[in-house]
């Protein structure tokens, strides 16, 4: 068995330092804006206890991808993804999630009904909670059925930032 590595990167956007992480079985963690490249580092050290290899290079289209969407641009985040760790119930929502076109939203309602348990919202808000992906999984596009923005794991004014950078205004 080989022991399991990860790859980062790390960097400046215009709304703070973010970074990733690719495992070996696909991309793993997005880390949303932050005010320090120190928060970004104290993240990784408390989140991560597989070896970690700087790889700048190596992720740089993820990279130059992410910064294309926070410029307000449509991508599309097509990358293998590690959900090694994720329920099944979270990988349904998350998919669900990732169908929710750019600039367009949903409510935890219309997740919860489209799996087929229309109680299910606060679990829907659950998973989209524990979601390590944001950006490449669009949970931010998730909102309450009255309108409201509903939280977000970063805090709603990203959240709401977010949904600017896509064209919806709050």
């Amino acid at each position: 068995m080989t022991e399991e590595t990860g790859r980062y990167t790390i960097f400046k956007t215009p709304y703070g330092w973010m970074g990733v992480v690719k495992t070996q079985r696909g991309l793993h963690t997005t880390i949303l804006p932050r005010l320090s490249l120190d928060e970004i580092k104290a993240f990784l050290k408390k989140h991560f206890v597989i070896a970690l290899f700087r790889d700048d290079r190596g992720l740089a289209s993820l990279k130059d991808k992410i910064l294309k969407y926070l410029s307000g641009s449509v991508v599309k985040f097509d990358e293998t993804l590690d959900l090694s760790e994720a329920t099944d119930f979270e990988k349904k929502v998350w998919q669900m999630a990732s169908t929710i076109p750019f600039g367009e939203t949903r409510s935890y309602d219309w997740v919860s009904r489209k799996l087929g348990d229309p109680k299910a919202r606060r679990a829907v808000g659950r998973a989209l909670a524990r979601n390590r992906l944001p950006l490449i999984i669009p949970c931010h596009r998730v909102i309450s059925k009255t309108g409201t923005l509903g939280g977000y794991v970063a805090g709603v004014n990203l959240k709401r930032l977010l949904l600017k950078i896509e064209g919806r205004i709050w």
